[in-house]
C-alpha cells in the first residue's frame, strides 16, 4: 500500500502540482489573510457572553477578546460597547456602575440559558444561527 500511495504522489507531483509554486511571498500572504480574518458577528457576540459569566469591564473584557486571536475591535474599541449595548438591550447582559466609576458587565439568566444551550448542542451551527434568526443574541 505504502508503495502505491507513493508512486501516486509522484504522479501528482510530476503532473497536477508541477505548474504550482507556494514560496515564502505566498507563505507569507496567507499568513497575513489568515490573522486578518475577521469573525462573524454572531461568533463575536457568542464570544462576549462566553467571557462574561464573570462579571468584567469592558476595557478588560476587550482585553480577553483580542487574546483569542479576535481583531474585530482592534481599531475601534466604541464598537465592542455597541455590542455590549445590543447584548443589554435583549436582556443577555447587564451593566452596573460601581463606587469606582467603573462599569462592570455580566450575564443575565437568559444569557446563561442561551450560553447553555449553544454549549451542549452537538450541533453548534445550527444552534448558532437558530439563535441569530430568533433575534436573541
Amino acid at each position: 500500500m505504502d508503495k502505491r500511495l507513493k508512486k501516486l504522489k509522484q504522479a501528482l507531483d510530476d503532473t497536477s502540482f508541477k505548474p504550482l509554486t507556494f514560496d515564502q511571498g505566498h507563505r507569507n500572504e496567507v499568513m497575513k489573510k489568515i490573522a486578518r480574518q475577521e469573525c462573524s458577528p454572531e461568533h463575536i457576540r457568542l464570544t462576549i457572553l462566553q467571557l462574561l459569566v464573570q462579571e468584567e469591564t469592558g476595557y478588560t473584557l476587550a482585553g480577553k477578546i483580542r487574546s483569542r486571536g479576535i481583531q474585530a475591535f482592534e481599531d475601534d474599541q466604541g464598537s465592542l460597547y455597541t455590542t455590549l449595548h445590543t447584548l443589554e438591550q435583549k436582556r443577555c447582559i447587564q451593566s452596573e456602575w460601581k463606587e469606582d466609576g467603573q462599569k462592570f458587565y455580566q450575564l443575565t439568566r437568559k444569557g446563561r440559558k442561551l450560553l447553555k444551550k449553544y454549549e451542549s448542542s452537538p450541533d453548534k451551527p445550527r444552534v448558532l444561527r437558530t439563535l441569530v434568526e430568533a433575534g436573541q443574541i
